[in-house]
């Protein structure tokens, strides 16, 4: 049943995206097994493409984890022989930057090639058209999304709702 109401619409919004993350984040889930790597593994690969690597700070950043959550994933990567600590730019000591081996340049690049496979199998059945359309209304959506974040707009927010709802922690 369509839903009729406009917070009717935008729950149903919320649960189509997370249902749709829920299956694309399970095929990656699935994919990566294959191939002996978690999701965070195989992303932490994909940011590693830069031959100078980074640091354990950007990559947590960038995989929106904590410092000593990449310190375990990287040590994986280390242990399957992916990855490499070495010292900062120019032997700097004060930090320490993650760079792929060549055979985490390879793996990395088989991997990333049969994930773009399997997403245009996946997506392909809804045709150019559609797929140019969704692709405009995420685009949009997105940015909305960050813009919210951004401004500070989130946290408020959600501390909004806490004290509306009295839900204390």
């Amino acid at each position: 049943m369509e839903p009729t109401t406009v917070n009717q619409v935008e729950q149903e919004i919320s649960r189509l995206i997370s249902g749709i993350f829920i299956h694309l984040d399970e095929g990656d889930r699935l994919l990566m097994r294959r191939f002996g790597l978690t999701v965070t593994q195989y992303w932490a690969l994909v940011h590693l493409e830069d031959p100078e690597g980074r640091s354990l700070s950007e990559l947590a950043t960038l995989l929106i984890c904590d410092k000593s959550n990449m310190t375990s994933v990287v040590d994986k990567l280390e242990e399957a022989g992916l990855a490499e600590r070495k010292r900062g730019k120019a032997g700097d000591r004060r930090y320490t930057r993650v760079v792929l081996t060549e055979r985490g340049q390879d793996l990395r690049w088989r991997i990333k090639a049969a994930r773009e496979q399997i997403v245009a199998t996946r997506l392909s059945p809804l045709g150019l058209e559609t797929m140019q359309h969704l692709y405009q209304l995420l685009q949009q959506f997105e940015a909305l999304l960050g813009a919210q974040f951004s401004s500070g707009e989130v946290p408020a927010l959600i501390e909004q709702v806490i004290d509306q709802y009295h839900l204390t922690t």
